[in-house]
C-alpha cells in the first residue's frame, strides 16, 4: 500500500524534532558509529555546487560520491531544497574536540559523506492582517487529524529549528493513492492584528485545502517546515520581546468535514538565543 512508502522518511524526519544537531563521537574520539553526527541543516548552492549549514554557522560540503550514493536512495537535492535531516561522517582531519556538536563557536567548514539524508517540505509562514484576511484569503476546507502523531517510535510535536524555522509534524486524511499527496496544501498564517505591545504568546493558524481530493480513505503524516524569522522580528518590533510561547491553532477531524473549534498546540518556554 502508498503507506509503506511513506514509514521511512517519517521515521528520518522525526527522529530529531526540536533538536538542531547532535554529535555521535565517543569519548575517545573514534568514529565507531556508521555515522559521527545527525541532526537538521539548512541548504544553500554557490555554482552548482550545493552544500549545508547549521544554527551556529558551520558549513558542511557532502563528497560527490556520498550525494551520488543517496540520489540512489530516492534523495534529488534541488535549488528548492531547502531544510535537510542529515547523517554524516566526517571526511577531513580535524581533530574530534574541534567538530561542531552544536555549542557555540568560531564557524567552521567540514567534508562530509552522508550516511542518510531527507528533505523536509518547507514553505513561507503567510502574514494576514486580520482574521477576516485569512478566512476570504487562505482557503480552509478540510481538517488535519493531529499535530501531534503517533507511531511505534512515540509522539512528535511541534518544534523550533532556531528562530529560523517552526517544524510541525502534520497528519491528515486523503484518497488511497500516491496522486493525492499532491492536493493537500497546509498553510501557515500569521495574524498581525492580533498581536498588541503586551502580547508574550505568537499564534500561528494551520490551513488545509485538500484540493480537488474528496476522500478520507487513509491517514499520512510529513513533516512541514515554515520560515517564520520575519515574524518573529515583526512580533519584537511591536511587544519588544520575542514570544515565550508559540500556539498553533488547527481544526480537528478525521474525514473532510471541517469542525468551527480550533484545536490548540503549544511550544511553552522558549529559550531564544
Amino acid at each position: 500500500m502508498f503507506m509503506k512508502q511513506l514509514k521511512f522518511l517519517m521515521i528520518v524526519f522525526t527522529l530529531m524534532m526540536g533538536v538542531s544537531f547532535t554529535s555521535c563521537l565517543d569519548d575517545n574520539g573514534g568514529g565507531n558509529s556508521t555515522y559521527d553526527a545527525f541532526g537538521y541543516m539548512r541548504t544553500r548552492t554557490y555554482m552548482g555546487t550545493y552544500y549545508f549549514y547549521d544554527l551556529v554557522g558551520n558549513t558542511y560540503y557532502p563528497t560527490s560520491t556520498s550525494l551520488e550514493e543517496m540520489k540512489k536512495s530516492g534523495f534529488e537535492m534541488s535549488s528548492s531544497t531547502d531544510l535537510v535531516f542529515v547523517y554524516f561522517k566526517y571526511v577531513d582531519t580535524t581533530s574530534t574536540d574541534t567538530k561542531a556538536t552544536g555549542s557555540t563557536q568560531t564557524p567552521q567548514t567540514y567534508t562530509i559523506d552522508l550516511v542518510g539524508i531527507a528533505s523536509i517540505d518547507s514553505y513561507d509562514a503567510k502574514i494576514m492582517n486580520t482574521v477576516e484576511d485569512m478566512e476570504n484569503m487562505v482557503t480552509e476546507n478540510a481538517p488535519v487529524v493531529t499535530l501531534e502523531p503517533t507511531d511505534n517510535y512515540g509522539t512528535y510535536k511541534p518544534g523550533l529549528y532556531g528562530n529560523e524555522m517552526l517544524i510541525i509534524p502534520v497528519a491528515w486524511k486523503m484518497a488511497d493513492k500516491k496522486e493525492a499527496l499532491s492536493q493537500h496544501t497546509m498553510n501557515l498564517v500569521y495574524v498581525a492584528d492580533e498581536v498588541s505591545e503586551n502580547s508574550k504568546e505568537l499564534v500561528f493558524y494551520l490551513r488545509h485545502d485538500r484540493g480537488t481530493d474528496e476522500k478520507a480513505e487513509v491517514a499520512t503524516y510529513r513533516n512541514k517546515a515554515y520560515r517564520i524569522e520575519y515574524i518573529l522580528e515583526n512580533f519584537k518590533e511591536k511587544t519588544g520581546n520575542y514570544p515565550t510561547k508559540i500556539t498553533i491553532k488547527a481544526k480537528i477531524g478525521n474525514d473532510m468535514t471541517l469542525p468551527k473549534e480550533y484545536t490548540n498546540y503549544s511550544i511553552e518556554n522558549i529559550e531564544w538565543k
